[in-house]
């Protein structure tokens, strides 16, 4: 019997050593030991695993912050999310964590300043610093992110729907019939929140607008979401799309670990 795509990648790790970490910044110096996490999230001591992946998060997503080194390990994160030989509790944080950089505000430039995204009355996008790696990471995690979807294929689970979140522009047509399955309730194993998280990324992948009344509906039945929607947390003129995206990770995240990040 023929394996599952997932089973059949190759090393998720292959050719992590031609990265010059030690040269990347990861915003607060050296990107140095970026490397050595990676390849802890894989060992076979479970605390070494964990420990490396709180270590790697801390790293590649300060702050909700990416940086040179948030790019350049993308598609590390991609092949170890895309790969059933990592184990599962690791490798779907990881898939989080991909959705996470692809959705992050804010950026490090190699000289350690700080850049936003921001956007003006019309809601166009602001000119950012220069490097941009908030738009070079998401880049990196929309063109990584087929290979993630075609190894889960019909997998109905929370990190894949925050990835279909994070970049439902990269989303194929097969994951879109499981997060259009999941939003609708067909799969009763899916809890509520679940099937909400769903229904925002089938909502962003189909296009549809989201008005202020679209985002009302969705933070209405999660306290924390409607009060940051109701306070402004966001940032002046986000345009709605963004700020739906940003739910919709939100509460895959509650579904899979049961608490906000």
């Amino acid at each position: 019997m023929e394996l599952p795509p997932a089973w059949q990648r190759p090393d998720p790790l292959r050719g992590l050593e031609a990265v010059p970490w030690n040269d990347l910044s990861d915003g607060r110096g050296s990107a140095r030991g970026i490397d050595e996490l990676l390849r802890g999230v894989v060992d076979e001591d479970l605390s070494l695993r964990a420990a490396s992946l709180a270590s790697l998060v801390d790293r590649l997503l300060p702050e909700d912050t990416v940086s040179e080194a948030s790019a350049f390990a993308v598609p590390f994160l991609a092949e170890l999310g895309a790969n059933y030989k990592v184990a599962p509790d690791v490798r779907d944080r990881l898939i989080f964590l991909l959705a996470a950089l692809g959705l992050a505000g804010c950026g490090f430039t190699e000289d350690g300043k700080r850049t936003w995204r921001r956007w003006n009355a019309l809601g166009r996008e602001l000119p950012r610093l220069s490097p941009d790696w908030i738009t070079q990471t998401r880049y990196a995690v929309a063109k990584a992110a087929p290979k993630v979807f075609e190894s889960l294929a019909n997998a109905e689970v929370a990190c894949v729907v925050a990835l279909a979140t994070a970049v439902p522009e990269a989303v194929p047509t097969q994951t879109a019939h499981v997060v259009w399955d999941m939003a609708h309730g067909s799969n009763h194993r899916s809890s509520a929140v679940l099937v909400d998280a769903a229904a925002v990324a089938h909502h962003l992948v189909q296009g549809r607008d989201s008005d202020h009344w679209a985002l009302l509906g969705t933070a209405q039945d999660y306290p924390d979401l409607l009060r940051a929607y109701e306070d402004d947390d966001y940032p002046a003129h986000q345009p709605g799309a963004v700020t739906m995206a940003l739910m919709g990770y939100r509460l895959a995240f509650l579904a899979a670990y049961g608490s906000p990040e």
